[in-house]
């Protein structure tokens, strides 16, 4: 019965949220009916809205329990427009009037009581905008065109965006409900993108929650600030203040800030990173590279009694003078507190949003709210599905494409149910494998027992001549050594990567080992991803317990064409070793960019050599020298003669670490 009421109530609810409003429009100026671009249409007490395209177009999606609200359309520096949804027909044309600026306060305040009302902002902030995490949905769309400005790809999406509260600095979580992108030029395309965590802008280029320099107090010494007007915004007075790099100042970016004379809420910001700026390698949160132009511009809107991120557009001027553009939209505020991105569904910040989104489809959107496209990108929308009619109509691959699809109902018979289905070519979706490169660092033993004797050794002037070294000592009984790993990954297909790694020991003995082989992963949740990787490698290693440290009392000499002349020198005795590594692994994935792994394994040795290991002590650049046992060396093990191994045929060994994507 409550399996039967469930699905009772989803149909409902799908059913009511698919019969929606749709209103469409243009806001235009009412003095002058120029397009007014980037106005906020929507329905605030909901949290449902958009925002108007470069022609001032808008497509806004309402759901029908809605139908009794009233729409608003807000802009700065014009009069707010509310109307009910029942009274407007698409598509509207909206007029708005504007609101003569003031400039009765500007003449008043010099630069330290605008840096006062900045100071203001800032403290009002936990005040002004979300103290707990929220969930919105957001539109996002990039695009990159050349020098001539010819579109080379467009890929845009509906993203689950989850923000953290603005009293902390952690960044929030983005997951990608479904997404779209065209692609004109896929030679330029290969060669131009690689641009990574776009879809991160609503984090990214959010300088309220970010606090960028311009209004972070530390900073104020290196801005000058001025008022350059006072504005409105439904209906309330707003500072507009000016902001550049003071002389012999480093701030980097110059613009506008936009802040609401009563609440003190930072409404809008537009500003540019200044030649200097632009010379910055590392800018994250905001976009650094060679650019001749970055600018920014970023709007909030109030729902209830708090200021929430709004939408924002980024464009990037290159030197050739081409341009990558992002813009994010938020389209709906779901109330309450936020809810995390299903873990599965995150995206990560080091991810090309080109590279996930699926192919174009005029009817993409359903019943989502998204941004207009400019008029280039629509005429280049045009031009490729024009282009793309007219090559299916002569292209044999596609009849052939076609027919395999006709080909691919299949009929299977399961405990006398038949089943069909449809299986897609493998040649409609091509393997978009890229190469992948991991880090893995980890601490762990290597179980190398090495018995208890009295050992001594010692290096001659030759044969059955003195000893210029000579040592003995008692090794204790020893079970393992601790040793630090160092591995990389490098995968070449989806489960099957390369690995190479360097072990050295922590202390009290040499411990050299470098292995490279391959492996296999195998991902056994469909949860929390969790991994089990069996590796086999070639390992050469290198292993010597220590003697003891001899006298020199010779002098100089020479050992293997190095001269050693240190007062005392370390003497080891151990093996260089062949072995087949192998290791079997299980990572658990603490999130996107980490996982925790524990590995074990077994070391098999092939081929193995004995020698002594010189090193001096107490010298700016310790020489150090490994000899092969040969007459001009002598050791000994309980007083006899001895030239075999000292660790066991064969070892096992444990580490636990961390794995870097």
């Amino acid at each position: 019965m409550r399996l039967l009421t469930a699905i009772f109530l989803l149909l409902f609810s799908s059913l009511v949220y698919s019969q929606s409003i749709i209103i469409t429009g243009k806001v235009q100026d009412a003095d002058n009916g120029k397009a007014l671009a980037y106005a906020h249409v929507g329905i605030p007490e909901k949290g449902i809205g958009t925002v108007t395209g470069e022609d001032g177009s808008f497509t806004l999606k309402v759901p029908q329990s809605y139908s009794q609200s009233k729409l608003s359309v807000s802009f700065i520096g014009y009069a707010t427009y509310e109307r009910p949804l029942s009274a407007l027909q698409s598509p509207a044309t909206i007029r708005i009037k504007a609101v003569p600026a003031s400039l009765q306060e500007v003449v008043v305040m010099d630069e330290r009581a605008v840096e006062d009302i900045i100071r203001r902002a800032v403290r009002r902030i936990p005040d002004n905008y979300p103290d707990n995490a929220t969930s919105v949905t957001g539109f996002y769309r990039e695009s990159r065109t050349n020098a001539v400005q010819e579109y080379l790809y467009m890929a845009e999406g509906v993203l689950d965006i989850y923000k953290t509260s603005y009293r902390n600095t952690k960044e929030g979580q983005v997951g990608l409900i479904q997404g779209r992108k065209i692609i004109l030029s896929a030679e330029e395309v290969d060669q131009h993108s690689g641009f990574s965590s776009g879809h991160m802008a609503a984090h990214r280029f959010d300088f309220v929650k970010n606090r960028e320099d311009f209004i972070d107090e530390s900073y104020f010494d290196d801005y000058k600030y001025w008022i350059e007007t006072v504005t409105f915004y439904e209906g309330k007075p707003v500072y507009v203040i000016g902001f550049n790099r003071a002389e012999g100042g480093k701030g980097r970016m110059k613009g506008s800030i936009y802040i609401d004379t009563l609440s003190y809420a930072f409404l809008r910001a537009q500003f540019e990173i200044l030649p200097e700026g632009l010379r910055k390698i590392d800018d994250y949160p905001l976009y650094a590279g060679n650019w001749n132009a970055n600018r920014y511009t970023v709007n909030y809107r109030k729902v209830e009694d708090k200021w929430y991120f709004s939408n924002a557009l980024r464009e990037g001027v290159y030197r050739d003078g081409g341009l990558y553009s992002n813009e994010i939209a938020i389209t709906e505020i779901q109330a309450g507190r936020g809810k995390p991105v299903p873990y599965l569904g995150r995206l990560n910040r080091g991810d090309e949003f080109l590279e996930i989104t699926g192919t174009y489809d005029e009817d993409f959107w359903k019943n989502y709210n998204t941004t207009p496209l400019s008029t280039g990108l629509q005429q280049t929308v045009v031009q490729m599905r024009n282009q793309e009619k007219a090559t299916e109509v002569f292209d044999s691959l596609f009849i052939a494409r076609l027919q395999t699809r006709r080909d691919s109902i299949l009929r299977a018979t399961s405990d006398g149910t038949e089943f069909m289905g449809k299986v897609t070519p493998s040649m409609d979706k091509p393997d978009g494998f890229k190469w992948r490169f991991q880090t893995m660092v980890g601490l762990g033993s290597h179980f190398l027992e090495t018995p208890a004797a009295n050992m001594r050794a010692a290096f001659l002037e030759q044969a059955d001549g003195p000893a210029i070294l000579d040592v003995a000592s008692d090794w204790n009984t020893r079970s393992f050594e601790p040793i630090a790993h160092l591995d990389f990954n490098l995968f070449f297909r989806p489960n099957f990567f390369v690995r190479g790694g360097w072990s050295r020991d922590l202390w009290n003995s040499i411990y050299r080992e470098r292995s490279l082989g391959l492996g296999t992963q195998l991902n056994l949740s469909k949860g929390r991803p969790f991994f089990v990787r069996a590796v086999a490698q070639h390992s050469h290693h290198k292993y010597a317990r220590k003697i003891g440290a001899a006298e020199n009392d010779f002098g100089k000499f020479k050992a293997d064409n190095k001269r050693f002349n240190a007062d005392r020198i370390n003497l080891y005795y151990g093996s260089r070793i062949h072995s087949l590594k192998l290791s079997l692994e299980m990572a658990l994935e603490l999130h996107p960019g980490q996982e925790l792994f524990i590995r074990g394994g077994y070391m098999l040795p092939f081929a193995r050599q004995q020698h002594l290991y010189l090193k001096e002590r107490r010298q700016f650049f310790n020489k150090k020298e490994r000899l092969p046992l040969e007459d001009r060396i002598a050791v000994e093990r309980n007083g006899e003669p001895f030239a075999g191994r000292v660790t066991p045929e064969q070892s096992f060994f444990v580490t636990v670490g961390l794995l870097f994507k």
